[in-house]
C-alpha cells in the first residue's frame, strides 16, 4: 500500500504467511485522524479500486509468538457494556470528542537523522484515544499505555521514516538500524505516510484487504498495554502483548453493533471473537425493516491475526444508508448462531 501500515503489514500489510511488506503514501495534509490518503498494498496483489488505505500489521500468531508465550499483563477496565444499548447521541458524543486532535506538535526530530527525536505526549494521547474509541464502539476494554515500550517503538518509527519503507524484518543494512527497533517492527502494526499517529489508527481499523490483519489487531479482545512510536511520516503500534481479559464480547464486529459511525460502512464488514470459533461460519445480512436478505461478497480474512479467526464480507449491489438498521446473523459450524443489529449514524 502506500500510506503504509505494518505488524501486521499495512502500508500496507503483511501477507497471510506474515511476510512483511509495504510502502507509504502521503497522508492528509492536516494530519487529522479522519482524513487519510489511499495506500498501496505491500507484499501482495494490488488492492481493488475501493480498497481503503491500509497499514502494515504484525504477523499473525501462527508465524509469530503464539499467545501462550506473549507477555501477559492484567487487563484494564472491564468492557464498557453492550454497544447495542447505546443511543446515537452517546455514540456521536464519544466519536467526535475522542477524534479531536489536541497535539500542536507531533514529533521533534533529533540532531541527526538516526536520532529517535521526541514524540509529543499529546500526539501519543491522541493516538490512544482514537485507538480506544474504536474498541469502545465494539464493546471492548480500552488498551492501556506502557511507557516501557517507548524507546523501541520510536526507534522503529525512525527506521521506517529514514528508509521510506515498511518491513517487519528490517535488515541490518538499513540506515539507522537498531536491534530494538527491528524487534519492535516484528511485533507491531506499521504505517507509512501518516502525518500523525492518530491517523494511523484510522488506517488500521478500516483496512479492507490483506486479511484485515491490522484491523484484527486493533480489535483483538486481549490486546495488552501498548505504545505508539511515530514521526510525522511513520508509525509503529505494538500489538504482540496480551492481557488476562476476563470479560470479552462474544463477538467483536466492525461496523459495530448498535449505532455505528457511517464512516465504518465505507468498506469491509468483519467479525472476530475471543470466545467463539467463527472459522467456517456463514453470514446473512437483512434489512431489519423489510426483512429482505441483502447480497454480500466474502472477503478473505484467514490466519490468526489478533489472536482469533475472523469472517469478513462487503455489501454487494447496495449501499448502507444512514437511518437504516441491518440485522446480521452469523451461523457457526458448531453451536448456536448469534445475531446483532447495526445502524449507520452520521455524527456532526
Amino acid at each position: 500500500m502506500r500510506v503504509s501500515l505494518v505488524a501486521a503489514c499495512l502500508v500496507a500489510a503483511c501477507d497471510v504467511s506474515g511476510n512483511p511488506g509495504g510502502t507509504s503514501a502521503d497522508a492528509a495534509a492536516d494530519g487529522s485522524a479522519a482524513d487519510v490518503a489511499p495506500v498501496d498494498v505491500a507484499a501482495g496483489d494490488a488492492p481493488s479500486p475501493d480498497v481503503a488505505p491500509s497499514p502494515d500489521v504484525a504477523p499473525s500468531p501462527d508465524v509469530a509468538p503464539s499467545p501462550d508465550v506473549m507477555p501477559v499483563v492484567d487487563a484494564p477496565a472491564a468492557p464498557p457494556g453492550d454497544p447495542q444499548a447505546r443511543t446515537r447521541a452517546q455514540v456521536c458524543a464519544r466519536w467526535v470528542a475522542d477524534r479531536a486532535l489536541r497535539a500542536r506538535t507531533v514529533w521533534t526530530a533529533g540532531p541527526s537523522p538516526c536520532d529517535p527525536g521526541t514524540l509529543a505526549p499529546e500526539a501519543h494521547a491522541d493516538a490512544m484515544r482514537v485507538l480506544n474509541v474504536y474498541r469502545w464502539l465494539a464493546g471492548e476494554a480500552p488498551a492501556g499505555a506502557d511507557p516501557s515500550l517507548a524507546a523501541q517503538q520510536q526507534q522503529c518509527a525512525v527506521m521506517m521514516t529514514v528508509n521510506n519503507s515498511l518491513s517487519h524484518a528490517p535488515p541490518a543494512t538499513w540506515r539507522c538500524y537498531t536491534a530494538a527497533g527491528a524487534s519492535a517492527a516484528g511485533s507491531s502494526n506499521l504505517a507509512l505516510g501518516t502525518a500523525t499517529p492518530a491517523a494511523a489508527m484510522d488506517l488500521y481499523a478500516n483496512e479492507r484487504d490483506q486479511q484485515l490483519g491490522h484491523r484484527r489487531w486493533v480489535f483483538a479482545p486481549n490486546l495488552g498495554p501498548t505504545w505508539v512510536g511515530a514521526t510525522t511520516r511513520a508509525s509503529c503500534l505494538q500489538t504482540f502483548r496480551a492481557t488476562r481479559a476476563t470479560t470479552v464480547p462474544a463477538v467483536v464486529a466492525w461496523p459495530n453493533p448498535g449505532p455505528s459511525p457511517v464512516e465504518a460502512f465505507a468498506g469491509v464488514w468483519h467479525i472476530q471473537s475471543g470466545t467463539r470459533d467463527v472459522a467456517g461460519a456463514r453470514v446473512e445480512v437483512r434489512d431489519d425493516a423489510t426483512n429482505a436478505v441483502l447480497a454480500t461478497t466474502a472477503v478473505a480474512a484467514t490466519g490468526n491475526y489478533g489472536n482469533s479467526a475472523a469472517l469478513a464480507w462487503r455489501p454487494s449491489g447496495w449501499t448502507p444508508a444512514v437511518g437504516a438498521t441491518y440485522r446480521v446473523t452469523v451461523t457457526l459450524a458448531a453451536g448456536a448462531p448469534f445475531v446483532y443489529r447495526t445502524s449507520p449514524v452520521r455524527c456532526p
